[in-house]
């Protein structure tokens, strides 16, 4: 499907001035005087071209682009249409100039433009990573050298192409028919099924190491018969338990009394071998120095203080006696006391010892319910991620085998690439190039100095002669160079470029170049050249002639509007 520049109008509508020109078919030639044709908008009018189609070409800051209406009429094959830009409102118009498509949005308009030559180029998403459709400048990247751009092989003639990550070399395979859409749904389906399946395989570890971990546990439990008996037993083991507990309390608590009782008895006991053994002591005292123990004088006879002493004595030895035998009694009590308690405490310790064993036996069931509920459960999980990850490989396979098929046509292709620039190089002695650097498409390579522009346009011409080689019916998009010469350039490498670029230009159904001071007898072509001239004053490619001559026409393109 070839595109034909046909003609293109620039207005500003701010000045109300104008440019148009007619292009043909085949080879067009921009030029201007050799003496004084510098600044003549040999390059603004190159730039319009892929600009008006939805590119954003770098304009010089004296190029007031905001003040700019554009319009390309334009034929894809058989079929003629116009374009229309202002800013970054598109218009699309049929032959008759019926408005036919309207945006401001790039993307809708490459989707329009691809229904039209048929050819779309998909690009991931820079955030979401999902594919959408380019805007229009990427698929015309091959297809413009920009005067200020030749720099090897890479893609920035246009403003704003890194708002994808590393375009290259999905632009590059799209526009040779390697990738298409259904590729890069292939990639992506393979990133989301590798995705899936190490998902997958983090689960089944996970349910895989709890298996392993519930089957330790389920070894260690005793399973009962019947839950609801042991909850019966619990019932009445926990109701003797209570009765015994209560026992042992009131137990413990009159044992409590009984050793206050004996302590306080001791404490007696205790006071009246101190009352006796004061008593004796006393007596000892008055048999020896005749004196009153109480009021210290001396008593001639001392038989009516010794007698009292002797009867304290009896009394306190009497109730010594009675507390002593008191005590015997309290501490025979206690003994009996605690024997109990013990006696208790063996039988608590029992109905303890058999509750835990029916609440053991209960949580063992539940745990065992539980667990073995869980293991299954487990050994589901388990045989469910198996599948999926079977399922999953099973698609990654059939996908890889496409994907493998990709990668031997991508190896063909360099094979071919590498094949094609190594003559060029060779053809125009380009020695600091080295083979490595042209291996594939996507590698980088750029000679310095004079030989810039030739390794520039050699990249370019190699490109689109590899897409008409692998698909003769796909888009063809007319090529042009803006400038190709550089300053540095000697006069026999700028005539061998010239040279090459006319012997590539039977290739392209329309190729366009500028060159200051073009005469085609310099050169052997045989075919037409359309010759296009720029006489104009510097910086006045626009006049308020031409405006006059085509203000109908902007009027109605400005007008219509897609309802």
């Amino acid at each position: 499907m070839n595109v034909i520049f046909e003609k293109i109008y620039i207005f500003d509508i701010l000045s109300k001035q104008a440019f148009t020109t007619k292009f043909e078919e085949g080879l067009n030639v921009v030029t201007s005087s050799s003496i004084d044709g510098t600044d003549r908008g040999k390059s603004v009018l190159l730039r319009s071209l892929y600009h008006v189609l939805g590119a954003d070409a770098y304009f010089d800051k004296k190029w007031k682009n905001e003040d700019k209406v554009y319009l390309l009429e334009f034929r894809i094959d058989s079929k003629k249409y116009f374009i229309y830009r202002h800013k970054r409102v598109f218009k699309i118009f049929d032959s008759l100039l019926n408005i036919i498509f309207q945006t401001s949005s790039r993307n809708e308009l490459s989707e329009f433009l691809s229904s039209l030559w048929s050819f779309v180029l998909f690009l991931p998403n820079k955030k979401t990573e999902k594919l959408e459709i380019a805007p229009p400048a990427y698929t015309y990247v091959m297809n413009f050298i920009d005067q200020d751009k030749y720099d090897g092989t890479n893609f920035n003639s246009f403003k704003n192409l890194t708002q994808y990550s590393n375009f290259k070399p999905y632009v590059i395979y799209s526009q040779l028919g390697i990738y298409d859409r259904q590729y890069f749904e292939r990639v992506n389906q393979k990133q989301n099924i590798q995705d899936k399946i190490k998902e997958s395989e983090l689960k089944y570890e996970k349910s895989n190491e709890m298996k392993e971990k519930t089957s330790l546990l389920l070894g260690n439990v005793i399973v009962p018969e019947n839950i609801k008996e042991l909850e019966k037993e619990l019932s009445i083991r926990s109701k003797e338990y209570n009765e015994l507990l209560k026992s042992m309390n009131e137990l413990r608590f009159g044992l409590t009394n009984l050793r206050n009782e004996k302590f306080e008895l001791e404490v007696a006991l205790n006071q009246i071998k101190k009352f006796k053994n004061n008593k004796e002591k006393e007596i000892r005292s008055i048999l020896k120095q005749d004196i009153c123990p109480e009021c210290h004088s001396v008593i001639s006879d001392t038989t009516d203080l010794r007698s009292k002493r002797y009867n304290s004595i009896e009394d306190s030895m009497h109730i010594g006696d009675s507390i002593y035998e008191d005590l015997e009694k309290v501490k025979h009590k206690i003994k009996s006391a605690e024997s109990s308690y013990i006696g208790l405490s063996e039988r608590m310790e029992s109905y303890k010892k058999n509750i835990n064993i029916t609440k053991n036996e209960i949580d063992n069931y539940a745990s065992y319910i539980g667990l073995n509920n869980l293991y299954k459960s487990l050994n589901d999980d388990m045989f469910s991620e198996y599948q999926i990850q079977t399922e999953l490989n099973d698609r990654l396979e059939i996908i890889e085998e496409k994907l493998k098929k990709v990668a031997e046509d991508k190896a063909n292709l360099n094979k071919k690439y590498y094949e094609m620039i190594d003559k060029l190089v060779l053809k125009f002695g380009l020695n600091e190039l080295e083979e490595s650097q042209y291996k594939s498409v996507i590698r980088v390579f750029c000679s310095s100095g004079s030989n810039k522009p030739i390794s520039t346009v050699i990249w370019y011409f190699t490109l689109n002669n590899l897409k008409k080689y692998y698909d003769r019916d796909s888009l063809s998009l007319p090529m042009v160079l803006d400038s190709p010469k550089n300053a540095e350039m000697d006069y026999d490498k700028e005539q061998a470029l010239i040279e090459y670029i006319l012997e590539e230009a039977p290739n392209y159904s329309q190729l366009i170049f500028s060159s200051i001071g073009f005469n085609p007898k310099d050169f052997r072509y045989d075919g037409n050249i359309k010759i296009i001239e720029l006489n104009n004053s510097k910086y006045q490619l626009l006049d308020e002639k031409t405006y006059c001559e085509n203000e109908e026409l902007l009027e109605l393109v400005i007008n219509l509007q897609l309802i």
